[in-house]
């Protein structure tokens, strides 16, 4: 079976049912299938064949959807370039992956050391006059898409993913729709992250409808246009979270017509859950996940009322471990590295010149890097990255504790704890914090205290703008790590 044939099948039953609405341009399902077959035809007569790499350096539109489905059609692997990235790194994927030919925009955004097809009025013309391909091969075992990490920690790590992979990954994620009914779903998130991808793929499997809206908006654009396009399923980043919460003043929820919030990518604090649930929408939830593995775990509203701090119980197809540093079990409610194994886990990429996911891969399990427990009814609880443990006093320190207290005091609206070097070995705490109210560091230094114990009160507190953040919504570590590590002026 391929990736392509649910979508294909809705083209069958439901031809003039909307798949694509982009703007003011709506695509049906059966012109969505006429779409990915010419234009695997067409990419059959430039000699695309299975198993070739494929190169996506489109925008967030309906012409990378297409050509993606295409790809996938034809057996051949999809390596998408993020279209927003600086010439350099476009350069850099492209180059390292070496696709037999790289679809764009415009010859002129990238240097890279393959042919380059440009979606001009060529290209549509030579689509529409292509022949239909005749042999498709029905393999799920083979590759359909590179997927890449965000690159929170160093350079990002790819992972090749088949259609049954894939297919696993969507059924996890379908597992969070709160009805069989059709949907029309917002997708706000960039096609080139593993969520943005998953998400798009997911509702046309499904056979809803796709609204697709560029990534870049203000929390208020994003509420238009869930209002306008009468969406009933959003995606989110904690940081649009953040921005969100801010237009709910109200006592009514302010996306009343969602039947599914969905936030992902990165995590929000367990009062944010809280607030959201309250004043965002009826329907908010967190998924989890990892990219090599797809969705792992969602909290749904109700279980957000009673363990707002876990981000829920692991979908059946994904099997979590907390184990200690001889890969042991642990037991309830200690903290651990995390693992995660499955039918769904891919398999790692490796010699390309660029971060390596092999290490992360040992003895069939998947090993995220970060730390967490499980409560005596299996709900997982992530206490943060293992590389950001911080020792005092001889004990581990979990920044994300810290982060959460510093979250609770009613000034602060964003927080992240690092480590740095001190004397005598012994790791100093720093906070950065952003607020929404005039606050002194000593009066937040003076909350911890109340709140911690001594060895996990941060030696000092920096009220900043803002905190560098991905595209992902993830903080961005290694640019607040640069900054803890310029001298500051007395």
């Amino acid at each position: 079976m391929n990736l392509t044939d649910p979508i294909l099948r809705h083209a069958r039953m439901r031809p003039n049912a909307t798949a694509l609405v982009e703007g003011e341009r709506t695509i049906s399902y059966a012109t969505l299938a006429d779409r990915i077959l010419h234009t695997a035809g067409h990419l059959t007569a430039l000699g695309i064949r299975p198993g070739d790499r494929v190169g996506l350096g489109l925008k967030d539109d309906c012409e990378c959807v297409i050509a993606l489905l295409a790809i996938a059609r034809l057996g051949a692997l999809a390596v998408q370039v993020d279209w927003r990235s600086r010439p350099e790194e476009k350069e850099r994927i492209a180059n390292a992956f070496a696709p037999k030919l790289l679809l764009t925009l415009s010859e002129s955004n990238i240097a890279a050391r393959c042919p380059i097809v440009v979606l001009d009025s060529k290209w549509h013309q030579a689509v529409a006059a292509a022949e239909l391909p005749v042999d498709m091969p029905e393999d799920w075992e083979i590759p359909f898409a590179l997927l890449g990490t965000s690159g929170t920690t160093g350079l990002p790590k790819f992972a090749v993913a088949t259609h049954l992979h894939f297919f696993l990954h969507v059924c996890a994620y379908l597992q969070a729709m709160p009805s069989t009914r059709h949907y029309r779903c917002l997708l706000s998130l960039p096609l080139y992250f593993g969520a943005g991808r998953l998400m798009c793929l997911a509702h046309l499997v499904r056979g809803d409808t796709v609204i697709l809206y560029p990534a870049l908006f203000t929390a208020a654009e994003f509420v238009d246009v869930v209002t306008q396009n009468k969406a009933e399923v959003g995606f989110v980043v904690p940081s649009v979270v953040r921005q969100l919460l801010p237009l709910a003043s109200g006592s009514e929820s302010l996306l009343p017509g969602l039947e599914l919030l969905i936030c992902g990518g990165a995590p929000l604090f367990a009062d944010e859950k809280l607030v959201a649930v309250r004043k965002l929408s009826l329907n908010f939830c967190e998924m989890y996940g990892v990219t090599p593995v797809g969705p792992v775990s969602v909290i749904r509203p109700q279980e957000i009322a009673e363990r707002p701090a876990s981000v829920g119980r692991p979908f059946s197809l994904v099997d979590l471990e907390v184990i200690d540093e001889d890969d042991k079990p642990v037991g309830i409610d200690i903290v651990g590295r995390l693992r995660c194994r499955g039918p769904a886990l891919t398999s790692p990429v490796v010699g390309v010149g660029l971060g390596s996911a092999a290490d992360d891969f040992r003895d069939g399990w998947y090993y995220p890097g970060e730390l967490a427990s499980f409560d005596s009814c299996g709900y997982l609880f992530i206490q943060g990255r293992a590389s950001d443990v911080v020792f005092r006093g001889g004990a581990k320190v979990f920044p994300a504790e810290i982060e959460t207290v510093l979250q609770a005091h009613d000034a602060v609206v964003d927080a992240a704890v690092l480590g740095r070097s001190g004397s005598d070995n012994e790791e100093l705490l720093v906070a950065y914090v952003v607020v929404c109210r005039s606050v002194s560091p000593g009066d937040l230094l003076a909350y911890c205290r109340s709140r911690l114990a001594p060895n996990k009160v941060p030696h000092e507190i920096h009220i900043e703008p803002d905190l560098p953040r991905l595209s992902s919504g993830k903080l961005d570590k290694r640019a607040l790590a640069s900054k803890l590590a310029q001298p500051r002026s007395s």
